[in-house]
């Protein structure tokens, strides 16, 4: 008799296509080109408080691909031939894109932009994974990946509690990050604006090539969360009805940071804790929502064979296109016409140039052969 020790685990659960995944990636892709399009003119103060509001809006779509990650790497399928081939098949698709686009943006594009590149910088850069602008997204990736067979086991463990623990381990990290990036402004001196009189000036957790998947691991439990065990329709209409607020929310604390609002006071720590970064828990906040708010109401969804292609290609894309867009806006902007790209005319001609064809050359690219190794 065979003891129940030594049973077959039960077979994977097979992944149903969610259309609404893609749906979502398309989307946040169009948010990170939005962010970097418009982020030289809201910071140098160039364009109204609306496109702030726009910009601040696009802040989550960052958090929204981190929570998709999640989503589809924690489920069962995808570790169900062993930790061995999940790590294998990440590493080939994220490894060469990584060294392959850091080298052309530490190489080409910096330059361009007027960076000076010596080999200290490019090991500074490598190090806090700061290759690009946008980069060390891959560099987080990796690390959730390396996370993701841990997190699973311990998700997985019982499938009846996978949605309930999944929710309570990816807000308890959420928090454990916000707390973590917060402590330095919270008890740093008093002419730092330190709310603790100043305490301590040092982060428990430094962003860097090897600790960006720590501080992002949050999100990326609780996109598995949204779609274990998404929220009521009910509650999903409530928590979509909190970004608009959180939206607000966070155009105000940029602005109130801008204008040097209680400089040198706890209420400058305030702004400098809730402002538009990734580990703002205001930010976390307006994420979330909208992540578990649209799964909610959405999940269910379904299309047929015809419009699952157009999705799944397009989907797929994102991935070229969130390499590709930056190096395509930089070289636009060495044109005479536009500048600094601080003016909203420059802008919306950015936006209307850079994500058609950062799609395109993304569509191209999968055609490719060995070119699709990096896109």
């Amino acid at each position: 008799m065979t003891s129940s020790a030594h049973s077959p685990a039960p077979p994977a659960p097979a992944r149903v296509y969610l259309p609404l995944l893609d749906v979502l990636r398309i989307t946040a892709i169009l948010g990170v080109v939005l962010v970097h399009v418009l982020g030289g003119g809201v910071e140098a103060g160039t364009v109204g408080i609306g496109v702030t509001a726009l910009d601040m809006a696009a802040s989550a779509a960052v958090p929204v691909f981190l929570m998709m990650t999640g989503a589809l790497n924690l489920h069962p399928a995808a570790l169900r031939r062993g930790p061995g081939v999940f790590w294998r098949r990440r590493a080939v698709r994220v490894v060469p894109a990584l060294v392959v686009w850091s080298v052309v943006y530490m190489l080409l594009i910096d330059p361009l932009a007027g960076a000076d590149v010596t080999l200290g910088s490019a090991l500074d850069e490598i190090i806090t994974a700061k290759t690009a602008v946008h980069l060390y997204f891959l560099w987080a990736v990796l690390g959730l990946y390396a996370l993701a067979p841990v997190i699973a086991a311990f998700l997985h463990e019982d499938a009846s509690r996978e949605g309930r623990r999944a929710w309570w381990m990816g807000l308890l990290g959420c928090g454990w990050t916000a707390l973590a990036f917060a402590v330095p402004f919270l008890t740093a001196g008093p002419t730092a604006g330190g709310a603790l009189g100043g305490l301590s000036q040092h982060r428990p957790l430094e962003a860097g090539a090897l600790t960006f998947g720590l501080a992002f691991a949050g999100y990326f439990v609780i996109g598995r969360a949204a779609v274990a065990a998404p929220p009521s329709r009910r509650t999903g209409v409530w928590l979509l009805a909190m970004c608009l607020p959180c939206v607000i929310a966070l155009t105000a604390v940029y602005e109130a940071g801008r204008g040097g609002a209680g400089s040198g006071s706890a209420a400058s720590a305030g702004i400098a804790v809730l402002g538009s970064g990734y580990t703002s828990p205001l930010v976390m906040i307006y994420s979330i929502a909208l992540f578990a708010g649209v799964a909610a109401l959405a999940l269910g969804w379904r299309v047929g064979p015809r419009a699952q292609r157009v999705l799944r290609t397009l989907g797929d894309a994102t991935f070229g296109v969130f390499l590709a867009h930056f190096a395509i806006l930089v070289l636009l902007r060495q044109l005479p016409p536009m500048g600094d790209g601080d003016e909203l005319w420059q802008m919306a001609v950015a936006y209307a140039v850079v994500v058609p064809v950062s799609f395109a050359l993304s569509l191209l690219a999968q055609r490719i052969p060995g070119v699709r190794l990096v896109f």
